[in-house]
């Protein structure tokens, strides 16, 4: 342990070395990976950048798949330590949301030559307050062009961002997109299915964003939607208007889940949706989130109540 001095004062630094870091975390590595090889999980420790430099350099992790360092302070430079470990060039799942990462950090990986982690299919940058700036980057990157699955939910991006991704030749083969709590508008929306950038995406997450009832007829009417089967469209002051344009789509009808609880319309939205004669595959709806204990009141957050046929999963 360390030795600091303040004036006449002299005490033992409660601090590890690096040296003495290194050891304990490579102990929990060896540990964790006798019981699955492809499977890390380091969540919620504070971890900075003195153990992603470890855990980059150690040459136990040449097996893992899956990685999550979510819930920690990792911060720039321990991102771009993970992101040129040669030792995490297998890396396919990573999340690392909950953590002190920016804008710059992020450009900087984006754009990097150096980067060695290029097969991922799913990577959480969730609630690190990224701009747009970040996540425009992010989906232009050549090292992403496999992602399956992304979610920048939490953060501080909105319409450019939806450009991009509507725009990007690197976003293909995404399927699950999160981008709950930011601020995606009916202009997002519009410029996001504009083209065909994001034809294989199945679920979409744009729970307490900006849509309004144009919004949600900008997305029910979308002339590229891609065949989405699980949608959130929660707390985004959807009224009628926005309930009736999506209970009539012509081009949801994939949808087997509908969240849209939160939201300001009344009976006729919710019959609208409830009663669609266009959005056939419906197994779940979700019109109202809690428990309603009004007995004159249709509880629409049951799903049981919106099919007979309805079989929990």
């Amino acid at each position: 342990m360390s030795i600091s001095r303040d004036g006449n004062t002299e005490y033992v630094s409660n601090e590890p070395t690096f040296e003495e870091k290194a050891v304990r975390l490579e102990e929990e590595i060896k540990k964790q990976l006798e019981q699955d090889p492809h499977r890390l999980e380091l969540k919620g420790r504070y971890f900075s950048t003195d153990e992603m430099t470890i855990l980059a350099r150690s040459e136990q992790v040449r097996s893992v798949r899956s990685l999550d360092v979510s819930d920690n302070q990792i911060g720039d430079p321990g991102l771009k330590a993970l992101f040129e470990a040669d030792t995490l060039e297998q890396l396919e799942e990573l999340n690392l949301s909950v953590n002190f990462i920016t804008t710059a950090g992020v450009k900087e990986v984006a754009q990097s030559d150096a980067v060695k982690i290029k097969n991922l299919k799913s990577l959480s940058l969730e609630d690190n307050k990224l701009v747009d700036e970040a996540t425009v980057a992010l989906v232009n990157s050549p090292h992403l062009s496999g992602l399956e699955s992304l979610t920048l939910g939490w953060n501080l991006i909105g319409n450019d961002t939806a450009k991009a991704l509507g725009q990007s030749a690197m976003m293909n083969n995404l399927k699950i997109l999160d981008m709950e709590r930011n601020y995606i508008s009916e202009e997002g929306i519009k410029e996001m299915f504009s083209g065909g950038a994001l034809a294989k995406l199945q679920e979409f997450n744009l729970t307490s964003n900006k849509l309004g009832d144009a919004g949600a007829v900008a997305l029910a009417q979308a002339e590229s939607l891609p065949p989405l089967q699980v949608l959130w469209l929660d707390n985004n002051n959807i009224g009628d208007e926005g309930a009736k344009a999506l209970g009539e789509s012509a081009r949801l009808t994939h949808l087997e889940k509908l969240y849209i609880g939160r939201n300001y319309f009344g009976e006729a939205g919710g019959d609208a949706l409830y009663n669609t004669q266009t959005l056939t595959r419906l197994k779940t709806l979700v019109l109202k989130d809690g428990v309603e204990t009004n007995p004159a009141f249709v509880n629409y957050s049951r799903p049981e109540l919106l099919r007979p046929d309805y079989v929990e999963e």
